[in-house]
């Protein structure tokens, strides 16, 4: 038997997990047609990630559903957060780590996908500082590069939810009464049920659904 001791940035995570997992977390779940997104991707000017265009769509999805956004505040208060900056969950050689790209409803499509690209950068050398780290008021986490179905992530402390995304698959759907094969994946979200209810929760994801199927 041998032991592998926590640094300091494993202690400190499981200790925000522990934190974390405090809250009453639920998880709803649907499935998301890719035709048209895949589409509105290959027609971009740049080439982008799903990923960069998940976290746009989300947080334009949030601002329509500002309650997605807010923070719970020790059972005094719930937080409405004045702006979405969205942690992207990313692999590192330091472990999982989640930097945070602020106020994503307030730029462009554009402008996310080159702050993805400095993340990208700095994910392959480990090298984020503090500040990188800090702020965020919601999260996305995409496994779809991964052979992951579906997965539920832990709702971030005192975040009120998650977004988890599995991969795109090939499937049959049922389109216009025949069997067609398209392109689906599930998401995932999240909540914290003292900060989000049900319904409201249902709402919102439907709403993203329908904005990722309709992209253009």
């Amino acid at each position: 038997m041998s032991e592998k001791k926590l640094s300091p940035l494993g202690k400190s995570m499981g200790k925000q997990m522990i934190k974390s997992w405090e809250a009453p977390q639920y998880t709803h779940c649907a499935i998301v047609n890719c035709e048209n997104m895949m589409t509105y991707r290959k027609n971009l000017p740049k080439k982008m990630s799903y990923t960069t265009i998940l976290i746009k769509a989300v947080a334009d999805t949030i601002a329509e559903y500002p309650i997605m956004n807010a923070s719970w505040d020790d059972g005094t208060k719930i937080i409405m957060n004045d702006h979405i900056n969205m942690g992207v969950a990313v692999d590192t050689k330091r472990g999982l780590l989640v930097p945070v790209i602020n106020d994503v409803d307030d730029i462009s499509l554009d402008q996310v996908h080159e702050r993805m690209e400095v993340i990208k950068g700095k994910s392959e050398k480990g090298n984020f500082g503090m500040e990188d780290l800090k702020g965020g008021t919601f999260i996305v986490s995409n496994l779809g590069m991964y052979n992951i179905h579906q997965f539920s992530a832990i709702v971030n402390a005192p975040n009120g939810a998650i977004i988890s995304v599995g991969k795109m698959e090939e499937v049959p759907i049922v389109k216009n009464g025949e069997i067609v094969i398209g392109h689906t994946m599930v998401i995932s979200l999240n909540m914290d049920h003292r900060v989000i209810d049900g319904a409201t929760g249902a709402k919102f994801l439907t709403a993203l659904v329908e904005r990722l199927e309709t992209l253009s």
